[in-house]
Order: C-alpha cells, then sequence, then structure tokens
C-alpha cells in the first residue's frame, strides 16, 4: 500500500476496533443478564459467572462484527468525505479502486478471523460452557444449599450450613427433619459433603449427632462419627451431558453421527449450521462494500450523504434479514443451503456495481457549449 493507502487503512482500523470493543461490552452485557441464576439459584462465586459469560463471548462476537465493519467504514469514508480528503485523493489520479484496496484489506482481515472463530473458537468456548453448566446443575450442594442461610428442602425439612469450601465441603451443618408424623429428627454435624451413588445422593455427615423426641416426649441423644442423609426426595434426576449444533466442529456438522441426527430429526440442522459458520464471514465483505458504496457510488455531493447512509443501512439490514430467514428455512430443506452463500455475494456485487456504476450524463444548460464530438 501506498502513504495514502496506509492513512486511509489506519483512518478505518480505530473507529473498527471502536466498534468492535462496544458491541462486545453491549453482548457481555446481555449474555450476563441471562446468567444471573447462576449466582442466585446456584449460590455460585462471580468467577464462575464471568467464566461462563465469557465463553459465550465468542459467538456474540461473530455476529456483531459485520455490523462494526460496516459502522466503522461509514464513520471514516463520512470523516474523510466531509474534510475533502477522498476529493483530494480523486483529484490526485487516485482511483476508486485504490481508495477502495485498503477498505478490502481490512475486510480480508476481518473476514478471516471471523471464519477461524466460527470454525474453532466457538466450538471450542461453546463445549466448554456446556460442561461448566451441566456440572453447576449437578452440583447438588451448589443446587440446594446456599451458605449461611436456612435453605427449605422440602416440605418439613430445612438445612443450614455455615460455609462451603472450594472443595464442595460444607461445615457446621444442621438439618431438621419433621417429616414424620409422631417423631421429629435434628442433625448436627462438624463438617458434610454430599455424594451422588447410581441410585441417589446424599449428604455424609462426620463428626455429628442426632437428636430425636420420641412419642412419649422424651428426647433421645446419638452420637455418630458418619451418618447419610438421603437427599433423593429433594434432586431430580441429571441429564445426561449432550452437545447442540452451535457446539461441533464443522467435521461434526458436515458428517453428523446417528446421535446427531436421531436428535436433530434428520441432518439438515446440522448441514444448515456448517453452512452458515462457512457463509457468515462474507458478509464482512458485503457490508464494507455496501457503506463505501454509500460514499464512493456518484458524484461528490456538497450537501452530504445522508440519504445515501440512510439507504446503505436498510439496504444492509433487509439483507442480513434476509439471510438470517434463509438459514432457518435451510434448516427443513437442505436444497437452500446454496442460497447462504449467494445472499452475501449478491449484496456485494449490487454494491460493487454502484461504485463502478457510469456517471449519469448531467442536462446542459442553457448557454452552455455543444459538447465536442468525433469529426467536428
Amino acid at each position: 500500500m501506498i502513504l495514502v493507502q496506509r492513512y486511509i487503512f489506519r483512518q478505518l482500523l480505530w473507529p473498527f476496533l471502536t466498534a468492535v470493543s462496544a458491541f462486545a461490552g453491549l453482548a457481555i452485557l446481555t449474555q450476563s443478564l441471562t446468567n444471573v441464576d447462576l449466582v442466585s439459584g446456584y449460590s455460585e462465586t462471580a468467577l464462575t459467572f464471568l467464566k461462563v459469560t465469557l465463553l459465550a463471548l465468542p459467538h456474540l462476537t461473530a455476529l456483531l462484527v459485520p455490523i462494526a465493519l460496516f459502522v466503522a467504514t461509514l464513520t471514516a469514508l463520512n470523516r474523510l468525505t466531509a474534510d475533502s480528503e477522498i476529493v483530494v485523493t480523486s483529484a490526485s489520479g487516485m482511483s476508486r479502486r485504490d481508495v477502495l484496496s485498503p477498505l478490502l484489506r481490512l475486510g480480508m482481515y476481518v473476514l478471516m478471523a471471523n471464519l477461524a472463530i466460527n470454525l474453532f473458537v466457538q466450538p471450542m468456548a461453546y463445549r466448554e460452557m456446556r460442561r461448566s453448566i451441566h456440572d453447576l446443575r449437578s452440583d447438588v450442594a451448589a443446587s440446594l444449599v446456599t451458605p449461611g442461610a436456612f435453605n427449605r428442602l422440602g416440605s418439613g425439612v430445612t438445612l443450614y450450613a455455615r460455609e462451603r469450601g472450594r472443595d464442595g465441603r460444607m461445615y457446621d451443618i444442621l438439618i431438621h427433619d419433621d417429616r414424620g408424623e409422631q417423631e421429629a429428627s435434628t442433625y448436627t454435624a462438624r463438617e458434610g459433603v454430599v455424594v451422588r451413588s447410581e441410585t441417589r445422593p446424599a449428604m455424609v455427615l462426620i463428626d455429628g449427632n442426632l437428636q430425636q423426641v420420641d412419642e412419649a416426649g422424651e428426647l433421645s441423644y446419638l452420637v455418630f462419627e458418619r451418618y447419610e442423609f438421603d437427599l433423593g426426595d429433594f434432586v431430580g434426576p441429571v441429564d445426561a451431558l449432550s452437545f447442540k449444533e452451535s457446539d461441533r466442529f464443522l467435521h461434526e456438522l458436515m458428517y453428523p453421527d446417528a446421535s446427531t441426527i436421531a436428535r436433530a430429526g434428520g441432518p439438515e440442522r446440522p448441514w444448515a449450521e456448517a453452512h452458515y459458520r462457512l457463509s457468515g464471514p462474507l458478509y464482512n465483505l458485503a457490508f464494507m462494500l455496501i457503506a463505501a458504496a454509500a460514499f464512493l457510488a456518484g458524484d461528490h455531493s456538497r450537501l452530504g450523504n445522508g440519504r445515501r447512509v440512510m439507504m446503505a443501512v436498510g439496504y444492509g439490514l433487509a439483507l442480513r434479514l434476509l439471510g438470517f430467514s434463509i438459514q432457518s428455512a435451510s434448516s427443513d430443506d437442505s436444497s437452500l443451503n446454496i442460497l447462504q452463500y449467494l445472499v452475501p455475494i449478491f449484496g456485494g456485487l449490487v454494491a460493487v456495481a454502484l461504485i463502478y456504476w457510469p456517471a449519469r450524463t448531467r442536462p446542459r444548460q442553457h448557454g452552455q457549449p455543444q459538447p465536442m464530438t468525433e469529426g467536428s
């Protein structure tokens, strides 16, 4: 790239990085609202909450990167046009192809990064997120016990634990069970841990005592070193860990196994996801060209390009909504997968055609000489 092209590239790069950062922050905020139950419902720490939220970021970023590039292109070209720098480059002999070169270079860089996220980063992040959520939901202690509070497990059973360690072990435990019609039992223990057998989960109480009041109203006191309190009535079965289409790698989507086909109701959904992963990055170039067409198509206007910008925004929005519609339709009809590629390609080609469309002949004003023709 020549000096002017490097200058245009830098003017485009910084708005793009700013837009990506803003959209990433918005994505984190949106995703965090859906994960609030990790803290409120499972009594997890902020570290687990932040981990699950950040693991969803690659997928959201891949969706928002084309929009960030679109916004950055509009912002950079609007500033360059307002300062007449685009006009100066044209007057100095630069063609529209030369002006588009740094834009296309950044668009290709973003396309390759987006493709890498879709094919490798997203499935790895989503798999880890799915494992973390599954481990959390299968953690009986996290789902039942809030340290430092009296937890109502069910009708007639209350559990208290002063503290819960990182290894899941709980300390200073009290369990009051008055489900029996005649007797009420109170368990206290120095520590305890929840274990899950092949059949039912239980809390193993260590170094504690059991207090019961019998039918005659007399108190019995029993000291034990180890006692198992059954939790099967309060904990439902744990679902097996399974991965969705968004969690799978490209080869797993293109060649799904029998379990994936059975869970999806056919191979169409995995195929649609695979083609979306491959075609989605094409929207980076399409959106960049649409934004460039708002300023480079036609002649320079001193009245501004507000109308062209609004048309570009509407065109880009319609193009992306059409892409989402085709992706959804491809889940039922695999023959439509080719359209997932054709939509962004068509959108980019229309923008290129507008940029290189010959200037329209202006009407000749009264008193102006006739243009010179061959042979005159």
